[in-house]
């Protein structure tokens, strides 16, 4: 038995909506970055902004933020080849849905993540999807 694993043949247009797929997703990440370094860096900024409590017990903020900038580097593998691995970016949409959810929950000045996250489920998807739409 050969070690190689047969392929489905890569069209132009896979090719075409996966650039398109990391440009999307290159933009959030960048977006989780900017955020993450806020919470760790400007906390009182995003409290405000967002019209939250002030973090009990001080520092959650910036852990929360760490944790951020942590998360979407597991998302790196799948933005460089969304073709090849599949799994961070299935997580990654699925991740998107949860946190949304939780911040729904929450509520109150947590809303706004909620709709910032379930927005780019949304988006990431559909273009993650529609990638794979055109092998047929």
């Amino acid at each position: 038995m050969s070690a190689t694993v047969a392929t489905a043949p890569v069209s132009a247009t896979m090719q075409h909506r996966a650039r398109i797929y990391q440009c999307v997703l290159g933009f959030n990440m960048t977006l989780h970055l900017v955020i993450g370094l806020a919470c760790m860096f400007a906390y009182d900024f995003v409290t405000h902004m967002f019209g939250l409590p002030g973090p009990v017990p001080p520092g959650w903020e910036n852990g929360w933020g760490a944790t951020l900038i942590l998360v979407t580097a597991l998302y790196v593998p799948g933005l460089l080849d969304p073709l090849g691995t599949k799994a961070p970016n299935i997580i990654g949409v699925g991740g998107r849905v949860w946190m949304a959810t939780v911040w729904f929950v929450v509520g109150g000045g947590f809303f706004w993540f909620g709709v910032f996250d379930l927005t780019f489920a949304i988006i990431i998807g559909s273009l993650y999807a529609l990638i794979f739409k055109a092998r047929d």
